[in-house]
Protein backbone atom coordinates (compact mmCIF):
# COMPACT_ATOMS: atom_id res chain seq x y z
CA UNK A 1 0.00 0.00 0.00
CA UNK A 2 2.60 2.26 0.92
CA UNK A 3 4.41 1.83 -3.08
CA UNK A 4 0.55 2.82 -4.11
CA UNK A 5 0.73 5.45 -2.55
CA UNK A 6 4.42 6.95 -3.59
CA UNK A 7 3.81 5.22 -7.10
CA UNK A 8 0.47 7.43 -7.12
CA UNK A 9 1.44 10.76 -5.41
CA UNK A 10 5.30 11.35 -5.92
CA UNK A 11 5.76 9.56 -9.25
CA UNK A 12 2.58 10.41 -11.27
CA UNK A 13 2.14 13.80 -13.59
CA UNK A 14 -2.07 13.74 -13.36
CA UNK A 15 -5.02 13.72 -10.89
CA UNK A 16 -4.18 11.64 -8.13
CA UNK A 17 -6.76 10.30 -5.93
CA UNK A 18 -6.80 6.99 -3.77
CA UNK A 19 -8.69 5.77 -6.99
CA UNK A 20 -5.58 6.24 -8.76
CA UNK A 21 -3.62 4.77 -5.77
CA UNK A 22 -5.29 1.45 -6.23
CA UNK A 23 -4.71 1.34 -9.71
CA UNK A 24 -1.28 2.07 -9.27
CA UNK A 25 0.12 -1.33 -9.20
CA UNK A 26 -1.49 -2.35 -12.99
CA UNK A 27 -0.54 -6.58 -11.95
CA UNK A 28 -2.70 -6.40 -8.67
CA UNK A 29 -5.26 -3.51 -8.87
CA UNK A 30 -7.30 -3.16 -5.31
CA UNK A 31 -10.47 -1.44 -4.21
CA UNK A 32 -9.90 2.30 -3.20
CA UNK A 33 -11.64 1.22 -0.15
CA UNK A 34 -8.60 -0.72 0.85
CA UNK A 35 -6.45 2.90 0.81
CA UNK A 36 -8.87 4.47 2.33
CA UNK A 37 -8.68 1.97 5.08
CA UNK A 38 -5.12 2.35 5.01
CA UNK A 39 -4.84 5.73 6.11
CA UNK A 40 -7.90 5.64 8.62
CA UNK A 41 -5.37 2.92 11.01
CA UNK A 42 -4.43 4.41 14.10
CA UNK A 43 -0.52 3.55 13.53
CA UNK A 44 -0.53 4.52 10.38
CA UNK A 45 -1.66 7.66 11.21
CA UNK A 46 0.99 7.95 14.27
CA UNK A 47 3.68 6.80 11.58
CA UNK A 48 6.54 9.20 10.73
CA UNK A 49 8.03 8.44 8.01
CA UNK A 50 10.50 11.66 8.20
CA UNK A 51 10.95 12.13 12.01
CA UNK A 52 14.76 10.85 11.41
CA UNK A 53 15.53 12.80 8.40
CA UNK A 54 13.67 15.84 10.37
CA UNK A 55 15.57 15.22 13.84
CA UNK A 56 18.92 15.27 12.03
CA UNK A 57 18.30 18.37 9.78
CA UNK A 58 16.90 20.66 13.22
CA UNK A 59 19.96 19.29 15.05
CA UNK A 60 22.58 20.85 12.37
CA UNK A 61 20.62 23.83 12.42
CA UNK A 62 20.35 24.96 15.93
CA UNK A 63 22.77 27.65 17.14
CA UNK A 64 23.13 28.82 13.58
CA UNK A 65 20.75 31.59 14.20
CA UNK A 66 16.99 31.80 14.72
CA UNK A 67 14.10 30.08 13.57
CA UNK A 68 11.08 31.58 12.63
CA UNK A 69 7.62 29.76 13.19
CA UNK A 70 5.02 31.47 11.19
CA UNK A 71 0.56 30.23 11.94
CA UNK A 72 -1.95 30.76 9.77
CA UNK A 73 -5.25 29.35 8.71
CA UNK A 74 -6.25 27.88 5.19
CA UNK A 75 -9.89 26.69 3.83
CA UNK A 76 -10.10 24.28 1.51
CA UNK A 77 -13.36 24.18 -0.26
CA UNK A 78 -16.26 21.62 -0.05
CA UNK A 79 -19.25 20.96 -1.62
CA UNK A 80 -22.87 18.94 -0.74
CA UNK A 81 -25.03 19.10 2.34
CA UNK A 82 -23.75 16.10 3.62
CA UNK A 83 -20.26 16.70 3.84
CA UNK A 84 -18.93 16.25 7.45
CA UNK A 85 -16.67 18.44 9.31
CA UNK A 86 -17.74 21.60 7.38
CA UNK A 87 -19.00 25.37 7.97
CA UNK A 88 -19.71 28.25 5.61
CA UNK A 89 -17.15 30.99 5.66
CA UNK A 90 -20.16 33.78 5.54
CA UNK A 91 -23.86 34.82 5.11
CA UNK A 92 -24.05 34.46 1.13
CA UNK A 93 -28.05 34.22 1.07
CA UNK A 94 -29.01 37.48 -0.64
CA UNK A 95 -32.38 39.47 1.02
CA UNK A 96 -35.55 38.97 -0.81
CA UNK A 97 -36.37 42.46 -2.69
CA UNK A 98 -39.25 43.53 -4.69
CA UNK A 99 -38.06 42.88 -8.72
CA UNK A 100 -35.75 40.70 -8.04
CA UNK A 101 -35.48 37.45 -10.12
CA UNK A 102 -33.88 34.27 -8.41
CA UNK A 103 -33.18 31.52 -10.21
CA UNK A 104 -35.03 28.20 -10.71
CA UNK A 105 -31.76 26.12 -10.34
CA UNK A 106 -30.90 25.26 -6.71
CA UNK A 107 -27.62 24.29 -5.78
CA UNK A 108 -25.43 23.16 -2.79
CA UNK A 109 -24.40 25.83 -0.47
CA UNK A 110 -20.73 25.55 -0.47
CA UNK A 111 -18.52 24.88 2.36
CA UNK A 112 -15.15 24.47 3.86
CA UNK A 113 -12.55 22.58 5.94
CA UNK A 114 -10.04 24.62 8.08
CA UNK A 115 -6.08 23.56 8.66
CA UNK A 116 -4.09 25.01 11.22
CA UNK A 117 -1.06 25.42 9.40
CA UNK A 118 2.38 26.18 10.83
CA UNK A 119 5.61 26.68 8.56
CA UNK A 120 9.08 26.28 10.08
CA UNK A 121 11.65 28.23 8.79
CA UNK A 122 15.26 27.28 9.70
CA UNK A 123 18.31 30.03 9.83
CA UNK A 124 19.24 28.11 6.17
CA UNK A 125 16.01 28.79 4.75
CA UNK A 126 15.02 25.50 4.79
CA UNK A 127 11.17 25.04 5.42
CA UNK A 128 9.31 22.35 7.34
CA UNK A 129 5.57 22.89 7.30
CA UNK A 130 3.14 21.62 10.23
CA UNK A 131 -0.57 21.25 10.13
CA UNK A 132 -3.59 20.50 12.63
CA UNK A 133 -7.25 19.98 11.17
CA UNK A 134 -9.75 21.92 12.40
CA UNK A 135 -12.90 20.35 13.87
CA UNK A 136 -16.46 21.88 13.99
CA UNK A 137 -18.58 21.96 17.31
CA UNK A 138 -20.99 19.92 15.56
CA UNK A 139 -18.37 17.39 14.47
CA UNK A 140 -17.54 17.05 17.65
CA UNK A 141 -20.33 16.37 19.80
CA UNK A 142 -20.93 13.63 17.35
CA UNK A 143 -18.13 11.83 17.76
CA UNK A 144 -17.27 12.93 20.99
CA UNK A 145 -14.17 14.88 20.66
CA UNK A 146 -12.56 18.00 22.84
CA UNK A 147 -13.20 20.96 20.75
CA UNK A 148 -10.48 23.20 19.99
CA UNK A 149 -10.33 26.13 18.58
CA UNK A 150 -7.70 27.43 16.00
CA UNK A 151 -6.00 29.47 18.45
CA UNK A 152 -5.60 26.61 20.92
CA UNK A 153 -4.51 23.85 17.94
CA UNK A 154 -1.84 26.84 16.65
CA UNK A 155 -0.83 26.56 20.63
CA UNK A 156 -0.73 21.97 20.24
CA UNK A 157 1.53 22.91 17.07
CA UNK A 158 3.65 24.92 18.60
CA UNK A 159 4.46 23.04 21.85
CA UNK A 160 4.99 19.90 19.82
CA UNK A 161 7.96 21.79 17.46
CA UNK A 162 10.90 18.98 17.73
CA UNK A 163 12.97 21.63 18.32
CA UNK A 164 15.69 21.62 21.12
CA UNK A 165 15.39 23.75 24.41
CA UNK A 166 18.08 25.71 23.38
CA UNK A 167 16.85 27.27 20.05
CA UNK A 168 15.50 30.41 19.26
CA UNK A 169 11.97 30.96 17.93
CA UNK A 170 10.11 33.87 16.55
CA UNK A 171 6.64 32.83 16.35
CA UNK A 172 4.75 35.42 13.67
CA UNK A 173 0.90 35.32 13.24
CA UNK A 174 -1.90 37.64 12.18
CA UNK A 175 -4.80 39.19 14.46
CA UNK A 176 -7.12 36.03 14.70
CA UNK A 177 -3.61 34.93 17.08
CA UNK A 178 -3.62 37.68 19.51
CA UNK A 179 -4.78 35.19 22.26
CA UNK A 180 -3.62 33.63 25.50
CA UNK A 181 -3.52 30.34 25.25
CA UNK A 182 -0.41 31.23 22.22
CA UNK A 183 1.60 33.38 24.53
CA UNK A 184 1.27 30.82 27.02
CA UNK A 185 2.74 28.49 25.14
CA UNK A 186 5.62 30.57 23.73
CA UNK A 187 6.31 31.20 27.54
CA UNK A 188 6.47 27.66 28.14
CA UNK A 189 9.13 27.40 25.58
CA UNK A 190 11.07 30.68 25.87
CA UNK A 191 9.80 31.63 22.62
CA UNK A 192 9.26 35.30 20.78
CA UNK A 193 6.13 36.30 19.68
CA UNK A 194 4.69 38.92 17.16
CA UNK A 195 1.23 39.64 17.10
CA UNK A 196 -0.86 42.19 15.64
CA UNK A 197 -2.85 43.63 18.09
CA UNK A 198 -7.10 42.99 18.20
CA UNK A 199 -8.50 46.34 17.43
CA UNK A 200 -10.44 45.65 21.19
CA UNK A 201 -7.74 45.74 22.86
CA UNK A 202 -7.76 48.21 26.03
CA UNK A 203 -4.93 49.62 28.27
CA UNK A 204 -4.48 48.40 31.59
CA UNK A 205 -5.90 50.93 34.95
CA UNK A 206 -9.21 51.39 35.81
CA UNK A 207 -12.55 51.40 33.76
CA UNK A 208 -13.44 53.01 31.62
CA UNK A 209 -10.09 51.68 29.58
CA UNK A 210 -8.68 53.40 26.74
CA UNK A 211 -8.30 51.30 23.76
CA UNK A 212 -4.41 50.63 22.51
CA UNK A 213 -6.00 52.56 19.42
CA UNK A 214 -6.36 56.01 20.64
CA UNK A 215 -3.02 56.15 20.96
CA UNK A 216 -2.97 57.52 17.26
CA UNK A 217 -4.23 60.76 18.34
CA UNK A 218 -0.80 61.82 19.75
CA UNK A 219 0.96 60.68 16.45
CA UNK A 220 1.67 64.25 15.47
CA UNK A 221 4.15 64.59 18.69
CA UNK A 222 5.80 60.95 18.50
CA UNK A 223 9.15 60.53 17.45
CA UNK A 224 9.17 58.43 14.26
CA UNK A 225 12.10 56.19 13.03
CA UNK A 226 12.05 55.70 9.63
CA UNK A 227 13.17 52.17 8.57
CA UNK A 228 14.21 51.50 5.00
CA UNK A 229 15.25 47.76 3.88
CA UNK A 230 15.31 45.39 0.58
CA UNK A 231 13.49 42.74 1.25
CA UNK A 232 16.13 40.82 -1.22
CA UNK A 233 19.02 42.01 0.36
CA UNK A 234 19.74 41.96 4.17
CA UNK A 235 20.16 39.07 7.25
CA UNK A 236 16.73 38.05 7.01
CA UNK A 237 17.66 37.00 3.23
CA UNK A 238 17.45 33.40 3.80
CA UNK A 239 13.76 33.26 5.50
CA UNK A 240 12.15 34.70 2.09
CA UNK A 241 11.27 33.76 -1.24
CA UNK A 242 10.37 36.38 -3.50
CA UNK A 243 9.50 36.55 -7.07
CA UNK A 244 12.43 37.56 -9.78
CA UNK A 245 11.08 40.87 -10.41
CA UNK A 246 11.85 41.66 -6.58
CA UNK A 247 15.51 40.25 -6.34
CA UNK A 248 18.34 42.37 -7.88
CA UNK A 249 19.45 45.57 -8.24
CA UNK A 250 16.20 47.07 -9.71
CA UNK A 251 14.20 45.83 -6.09
CA UNK A 252 12.66 48.71 -4.76
CA UNK A 253 13.23 49.02 -0.98
CA UNK A 254 10.32 49.42 1.44
CA UNK A 255 10.09 52.19 4.25
CA UNK A 256 8.05 52.54 6.76
CA UNK A 257 8.03 55.15 9.71
CA UNK A 258 7.83 53.29 13.08
CA UNK A 259 6.98 54.15 16.84
CA UNK A 260 7.51 52.59 19.96
CA UNK A 261 6.06 52.45 23.31
CA UNK A 262 6.47 50.09 26.49
CA UNK A 263 3.00 50.03 27.63
CA UNK A 264 0.31 47.59 30.00
CA UNK A 265 -2.08 46.33 27.88
CA UNK A 266 -5.45 44.76 29.86
CA UNK A 267 -4.85 40.66 30.07
CA UNK A 268 -1.45 40.53 28.48
CA UNK A 269 1.07 42.87 30.31
CA UNK A 270 3.72 44.89 29.72
CA UNK A 271 4.82 44.62 26.37
CA UNK A 272 6.15 46.55 23.37
CA UNK A 273 3.61 48.54 21.31
CA UNK A 274 5.13 48.95 17.62
CA UNK A 275 3.18 51.20 15.38
CA UNK A 276 4.20 51.25 11.98
CA UNK A 277 2.96 52.88 8.71
CA UNK A 278 4.45 53.43 5.12
CA UNK A 279 2.90 56.76 5.05
CA UNK A 280 5.07 59.69 6.34
CA UNK A 281 2.25 62.45 7.25
CA UNK A 282 -0.76 61.39 7.96
CA UNK A 283 -3.38 63.86 9.56
CA UNK A 284 -6.10 61.75 10.80
CA UNK A 285 -4.57 57.88 11.10
CA UNK A 286 -7.16 54.82 10.39
CA UNK A 287 -6.76 51.29 11.07
CA UNK A 288 -5.86 50.56 7.39
CA UNK A 289 -3.09 53.57 7.74
CA UNK A 290 -1.25 52.47 11.04
CA UNK A 291 -0.31 48.79 12.11
CA UNK A 292 -0.15 47.92 15.62
CA UNK A 293 2.12 44.79 16.97
CA UNK A 294 2.45 43.36 20.04
CA UNK A 295 5.61 41.45 20.95
CA UNK A 296 7.36 40.68 23.70
CA UNK A 297 10.95 40.27 22.16
CA UNK A 298 13.09 42.21 24.35
CA UNK A 299 16.32 41.04 22.71
CA UNK A 300 15.21 42.89 19.38
CA UNK A 301 15.88 46.20 17.95
CA UNK A 302 13.15 48.25 16.60
CA UNK A 303 14.41 47.34 13.45
CA UNK A 304 15.02 43.89 13.47
CA UNK A 305 10.72 43.52 14.47
CA UNK A 306 9.78 44.99 12.01
CA UNK A 307 11.96 43.49 9.41
CA UNK A 308 10.83 39.90 11.44
CA UNK A 309 7.03 40.52 11.27
CA UNK A 310 7.48 41.04 7.21
CA UNK A 311 8.41 37.42 7.13
CA UNK A 312 4.60 36.15 8.11
CA UNK A 313 3.89 36.91 4.61
CA UNK A 314 6.10 33.71 3.60
CA UNK A 315 3.23 31.01 4.64
CA UNK A 316 0.76 33.02 2.39
CA UNK A 317 3.23 32.51 -0.52
CA UNK A 318 3.89 29.06 0.37
CA UNK A 319 0.79 27.43 -0.68
CA UNK A 320 1.01 28.66 -4.22
CA UNK A 321 4.76 27.58 -4.09
CA UNK A 322 3.38 24.44 -3.36
CA UNK A 323 0.85 23.93 -6.06
CA UNK A 324 2.76 25.60 -8.99
CA UNK A 325 6.20 24.20 -8.19
CA UNK A 326 5.34 20.69 -6.91
CA UNK A 327 2.21 20.16 -8.79
CA UNK A 328 -0.40 19.77 -5.96
CA UNK A 329 -2.98 21.55 -7.69
CA UNK A 330 -3.87 18.32 -9.34
CA UNK A 331 -4.45 16.65 -6.38
CA UNK A 332 -7.83 15.58 -6.24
Amino acid sequence: MVIRMVVAFVLHAGRMSCLQAAGAVRSETRHRAQVCRLLRRPSFRRLDLNSVLRKALLERESGQGLFVFVIDATLCGQSGKKTENTFHTGNRRRRPKKGRRYGKNKRARKSCHSYTMGLLITPSGVRLPFSRPHYTREYCQKQGLAHRTTAEAAADLMRALPLPKTAEVSVLGDTAYDAEVLREACGDRGYDWIFPCHPERVLSGTKPRPRVRSLWKDWSSWSVQTIRFNPGQGPDVNYRRLSPHRIGPKAKPRTFYVHEERRNVHSVGEVRLVFSTAKKHIAKPTPDDVKILLTNATRLSLRQVVESYSLRWQIEVYQPDCTSSAGLYQLA
